[in-house]
């Protein structure tokens, strides 16, 4: 069973076999990258999974080997930030984070798939789940800090809550955590070898989700949990400036490159906004300061320019403005948090 709105080839699609309704991101060559389109028609067939009585349990996976999901299409993002088409892009987040409310607050279980590569967007459609699933290939992370833009789609709230301030590490290196250490930081619940999703879908066709999943209860060794008590000496540091100073003397590798080579003032708002997302009631309240947050790097010059140098020319040298640690001002900062256009209207069910 399929909506009978048509959509292009490479759309999200929705089937539905049993008790199982099943929602495919179908751009494989883009890692299943995101963009305005996608998220209308994710949202469009998450609501006729939700409303046939016959579906239980809502599978959300990506097509291909390399990753469930590498983000939201950052070309497309550059696109309306040179056009001047602020408003547009921030409808496009809009409708992304609202997606992600829907996900966290589905009255059906879903169960995500977060194989291979999982960042930025696709941290959000995954690890907002009910039950999330990570496996062998799994590399999930927020990478946003490298092209100036804070992490968004409510990774911040799901970092907050991360042991000690292994979520500060992870949103200010854009690490790429491994099986292992999404399930230690609380961003998955379920390791599948890969060589046992089939078995897995078979038995969700079947039976409700907590018991189709109440067998993988393994979990990979972390690196992160290993190392954590010298991830809170480093990031637990009071500014940005100290941490990298730390990181980069550090005993192991703390991705000490990454903060040197990441956006300033994309690293200092980071790090303020998950301060204020540790004192946050839900996801919802953390959303809206994500709208707030990227309205203001998509009018700042780093969030343009971080996408040439790493996207477009791929030349790996943004010029920053400001340049270095030292020359963000704590007004600058502040201002990120200023409300501007418009607020967040999030949906329920």
């Amino acid at each position: 069973m399929t909506p009978n709105t048509p959509h292009p080839a490479s759309a999200p699609s929705l089937s539905i076999e049993g008790r199982l309704a099943t929602l495919t991101l179908r751009r494989p060559r883009a890692i299943n990258a995101i963009g305005p389109a996608d998220v209308d028609i994710l949202t469009e067939l998450l609501a006729a999974a939700v409303a046939e009585p016959a579906v239980g349990t809502i599978l959300v996976r990506g097509e291909g080997d390399r990753g469930f999901c590498a983000g939201g299409d950052i070309k497309e993002v550059r696109g309306m930030i040179v056009a001047d088409d602020l408003d547009r892009l921030a409808a496009f987040w809009s409708v992304e984070y609202r997606l992600d409310h829907l996900i966290a607050t589905c009255p059906k279980d879903i169960v995500s798939v977060a194989h291979g590569l999982t960042l930025g967007g696709g941290m959000g459609l995954a690890s907002h789940a009910s039950h999330r699933v990570v496996t062998d290939s799994t590399r999930l992370g927020m990478p946003e800090v490298l092209i100036g833009l804070s992490p968004d789609a409510g990774g911040l709230w799901l970092f907050s809550h991360a042991p000690g301030s292994s979520g500060t590490f992870a949103a200010l290196t854009a690490a790429e955590l491994d099986a292992g250490d999404a399930l230690y930081m609380g961003l998955a619940d379920h390791y599948v070898p890969e060589a046992k999703l089939d078995g897995l879908m078979d038995r969700l066709l079947t039976m409700p989700a907590s018991a189709a999943l109440e067998e993988f209860t393994g979990s990979p060794p972390s690196r992160v949990a290993e190392h954590q008590s010298i991830i809170d000496k480093v990031f637990g540091a009071p500014s940005v400036a100290e941490i990298a100073e730390r990181a980069a003397g550090a005993e192991i590798d703390l991705r000490a490159e990454v903060l040197a080579a990441a956006s300033p003032t994309a690293l200092t708002v980071t790090h303020e906004a998950l301060r204020r997302a540790a004192d946050m009631g839900d996801l919802a309240e953390c959303l809206e300061q994500d709208l707030v947050v990227g309205q203001h790097c998509a009018r700042h010059p780093d969030l343009e320019e971080g996408i040439r140098a790493r996207v477009v020319d791929k030349d790996r040298a943004p010029r920053w403005q400001p340049p270095t640690l030292a020359d963000v001002a704590d007004a600058d900062v502040a201002a990120f948090f200023h409300p501007t256009g418009t607020p967040l209207q999030l949906t329920g069910w």
